[in-house]
C-alpha cells in the first residue's frame, strides 16, 4: 500500500482501496473570538486547572489544608493536561474509505467515537469536483478585541482577521446529492487529492 501523508491529510492506497484521513473537512473558519483566544491546548489547561482545583477543595474541605495537598494540585494538573488534550479534545477527522472489493464508499467522522456519515455503491458516484468558498470577517470588533489581547501578551495569530478562501472536494452522486471529504486553504493539498482520487475511481 502506498501512502503519502502530510499535517493536514493522510492517504493510503493500493489496488483495490484508497483510504484518506483528513481534520480539514469543514470550510468554516469557526468563531472569531473563539479561534483566536481559545485553542485546544488552552482549553486542555483550564480543563486541568478546573479538575486539580476540584480535588484540592474536595481535599481541603474534608481534612483541612496540607502541603501534600499542593502536591496532590500539581500532580492532577500537570497529569490530567496531556489527557484531556489526547481524549477531549483531540481533533475531529474525517475518513473517506474507497473499497472496490466490496463496491462502495464510506466516510466516518472520528471524534470521541466513529459515526458512520455515509455509506454508498461506489457505482453512485458520478465526479468530484472542487468548490470555493470565500468567508469574510464579520466581527470586526471580535477581532480588534482579540488582536489588542494578542499585543499586549506579546503576540501575533498569522492570518487572524483576513479573509480567508476555502477549497473543498466534494463527491457528487447520481442522485444529485454531493458529501464533502476535504476542505482546506491550501489549493495545491486539495488537487493532489482530487487527482489521486480521480485516477483510482476512473471517472
Amino acid at each position: 500500500m502506498i501512502e503519502n501523508a502530510n499535517s493536514t491529510y493522510r492517504l493510503a492506497k493500493d489496488a483495490s482501496r484508497f483510504v484518506f484521513r483528513t481534520t480539514r473537512f469543514i470550510a468554516d473558519k469557526g468563531s472569531v473570538l473563539h479561534s483566536g483566544i481559545y485553542n485546544r491546548e488552552f482549553s486542555s489547561v483550564l480543563a486541568s486547572f478546573a479538575f486539580a482545583g476540584t480535588a484540592y477543595f474536595l481535599l481541603v474541605m474534608s481534612f483541612g489544608k496540607g502541603p501534600l495537598f499542593y502536591a496532590v494540585f500539581m500532580l492532577l494538573f500537570i497529569g490530567t493536561f496531556p489527557l484531556f488534550r489526547t481524549y477531549i479534545f483531540r481533533e475531529r477527522s474525517l475518513e473517506s474509505v474507497f473499497d472496490r472489493s466490496r463496491g462502495s464508499v464510506e466516510v466516518s467522522r472520528h471524534w470521541l467515537r466513529r459515526k458512520v456519515l455515509l455509506s454508498r455503491p461506489l457505482e453512485d458516484i458520478s465526479r468530484i469536483r472542487i468548490d470555493t468558498k470565500k468567508t469574510d470577517v464579520v466581527n470586526r470588533d471580535g477581532v480588534e478585541f482579540v488582536q489588542k489581547i494578542s499585543a499586549q501578551h506579546g503576540t501575533v495569530i498569522p492570518g487572524f482577521g483576513e479573509e480567508t478562501t476555502f477549497y473543498s472536494l466534494r463527491l457528487m452522486f447520481v442522485d444529485g446529492t454531493e458529501s464533502t471529504v476535504f476542505a482546506d486553504r491550501n489549493l495545491q493539498d486539495v488537487l493532489t487529492v482530487h487527482d489521486e482520487l480521480k485516477e483510482f475511481l476512473k471517472i
